[in-house]
């Protein structure tokens, strides 16, 4: 087979229990100006504690180095791999993208390389990954793998509650008016990802549980349908995810629902609170039957 999917870690498919062929192009993290390659020397966990712990410098992330992602296409081709589709973590929200592309001109000439910005990170963007893996072993052509994910992206939407914006301040990932930071004491913001792939704030409230139950009510019809597939994003809170996923069943007629890790580029930037419901509607990923409740 002279055809892969490669994928940035932010995706979290090394945090899933999923057979696929799909390689990482692992982000940077740093702590306390330490450097940690995701996936590699650092997880969720490890960063939790290390956030925990009270980090003196800001937590922030970085694209792999071009220099690594040159590296990678330079051993695919050796390799013998000749088409290469590539889903990036949204270009709004890291310099990934870029930096891809500025290594993929290297090969421009041995190598068929098709840069797609998902427009999101985390799980949706490994959803994505694993079904352009599943198309390209199908022999599917790359631009019609593309339109196939555009259908897929534009069915998924995600609320996210987090306990505050310190860390999405610092690291400049929010996209909201001035307006919105004004008077944000004791307030509990509601984000989303938008369709250009900013991630946006869209309400305020007061108390987390309300927050929580906000989500639940927007997105309680959806969930229960035939054609979709929903999930709990997790930050790595059990106590808090138990409590999501009960308030969730309380309000729906569903008995199970994946609880699936953030990714620890999503924590690095946003912090070690949140937790996020996540829904594709009217159009299921192929990875949504490996999810399927056993038993």
């Amino acid at each position: 087979m002279s055809r892969i999917v490669l994928t940035t870690s932010s995706s979290g498919l090394d945090l899933l229990d999923v057979k696929t062929s799909i390689r990482l192009i692992r982000l940077r993290i740093y702590v306390n100006n330490v450097e940690f390659i995701d996936g590699k020397n650092i997880d969720i966990n490890r960063l939790r504690r290390l956030m925990h712990g009270g980090a003196i410098a800001p937590v922030y992330s970085r694209p792999a180095p071009t220099s690594e992602v040159i590296e990678l296409f330079r051993q695919l081709k050796d390799e013998g791999y000749k088409d290469i589709f590539i889903t990036c973590l949204s270009a709004k929200l890291s310099e990934s993208y870029s930096f891809i592309k500025a290594a993929a001109e290297s090969f421009k000439d041995d190598l068929n390389i098709y840069l797609y910005d998902t427009r999101i990170l985390n799980f949706c963007e490994g959803a994505l990954a694993l079904e352009a893996e599943h198309l390209i072993n199908k022999g599917i052509a790359m631009p019609d793998i593309a339109k196939r994910l555009d259908e897929l992206r534009a069915s998924h939407d995600m609320l996210f509650a987090i306990d505050n914006l310190a860390h999405l301040i610092k690291n400049k990932k929010l996209s909201a008016t001035s307006g919105f930071f004004a008077n944000l004491l004791n307030i509990k913001p509601i984000l989303t990802v938008d369709t250009e792939g900013y991630l946006i704030p869209t309400k305020k409230v007061r108390k987390y549980e309300k927050a929580l139950d906000y989500i639940v009510e927007t997105y309680a019809e959806r969930i229960q349908r035939a054609d979709s597939f929903s999930y709990i994003h997790s930050s790595g809170n059990t106590e808090l995810d138990n409590y999501f996923a009960a308030r969730i069943k309380q309000r729906s007629n569903i008995s199970h629902i994946p609880i699936i890790p953030l990714s620890a580029i999503s924590v690095a930037n946003h912090g070690p609170t949140g937790v996020a419901l996540c829904t594709f509607t009217g159009q299921r990923p192929y990875v949504a039957a490996k999810f399927k409740k056993k038993g």
